[in-house]
């Protein structure tokens, strides 16, 4: 299935912001150099019969990291504010604080963190999730309540990298048109299954052992991947009160493009379950291939063999 690229570092490919920012290797988005220093800056893909899809994480975090401040007000109150450490330190050692703050561990705001994990004897291995929200105590800064958020796009196969190698090549005065430079790329849906759902299962239940971590956890992504997540788990989840053990999923799609190019990120839909219906449904999925149909397809080709 041939792909093309849809979004050249934040804009659409040929547009004076997409050249503008292509020039420097920026990514709009989280106002640094784009992290794709091999491949080239596709922020989304985009086949014949899909919606442009994100494949950058980076793509999630445009109007100064929306996405993590939203999940924030979400939960402790539509006044709260993010904040960096260090911001919250100063804050502290000053005597400003509001009490609306909430500190943030994770890209754009401070490293990660990072705990022990269960390992081998003799070898060391680290656990951790995107981002860690805390709500700060006014005496010391100790965590009150917090929020774990994990974000994700989807990983692809094959190339793109002679398209955009093409991109940035092509002189400002010569039009490109997306479609007509297609890619070898696609869309690594396997993951789903071989990684992102493994994944979201571990660290919700790793994170149900925290006692501060009334809210779950928060998995931020494009709502492509979320259909494939209800393709692979069957379509039948439950839906939950958000709580201890519960995984909260907001998805995100591309909206239209304007006159410049750009185009925004749209919330699509917000959907809580419990870490153990996502389990139980991996384990147990119920749109399976039809009984049988191994056998059947090697008696057709047993067929055609004794054809011959």
């Amino acid at each position: 299935m041939a792909t093309w690229i849809e979004e050249f570092h934040g804009a659409t490919p040929g547009t004076s912001k997409s050249r503008k920012n292509a020039d420097s290797r920026w990514c709009p988005f989280v106002d640094t150099k784009c992290k794709k220093t091999r491949s080239g800056g596709a922020c989304a893909l985009k086949s014949a019969t899909e919606e442009p899809v994100i494949i950058c994480p980076n793509r999630l975090y445009g109007d100064r990291f929306k996405v993590i401040a939203e999940v924030a007000q979400e939960c402790f109150g539509a006044a709260s504010e993010t904040v960096s450490p260090d911001e919250m330190a100063s804050r502290f050692a000053a005597g400003t604080m509001t009490g609306n703050e909430i500190m943030v561990y994770g890209q754009g705001f401070a490293e990660e963190i990072s705990i022990a994990s269960p390992s081998p004897e003799g070898r060391r291995g680290s656990f951790k999730v995107d981002y860690i929200l805390a709500k700060p105590s006014s005496e010391d800064l100790s965590p009150v309540a917090i929020v774990a958020i994990e974000v994700q796009s989807i990983d692809t196969t094959n190339s793109y990298k002679d398209t955009s190698n093409t991109f940035y090549a092509t002189p400002p005065e010569v039009p490109i048109v997306p479609s007509a430079h297609p890619t070898t790329a696609g869309f690594n849906w396997e993951n789903v299954n071989k990684r992102i759902l493994p994944q979201v299962i571990y660290k919700g239940h790793a994170l149900r052992r925290e006692r501060l971590a009334t809210h779950g956890l928060f998995f931020i992504l494009p709502d492509a991947v979320f259909q494939r997540i209800l393709t692979r788990l069957g379509g039948k989840l439950s839906a939950y009160p958000q709580g201890l053990g519960t995984v909260t999923f907001k998805t995100y799609k591309l909206g239209d493009e304007d006159a410049e190019g750009t185009r925004p990120l749209e919330f699509v839909q917000r959907f809580t379950t419990t870490v153990d219906q996502l389990a139980y449904a991996f384990v147990s999925p119920q749109n399976l291939p039809p009984e049988g149909a191994y056998e059947n397809l090697l008696i057709q080709k047993a067929a055609k063999l004794t054809k011959r």
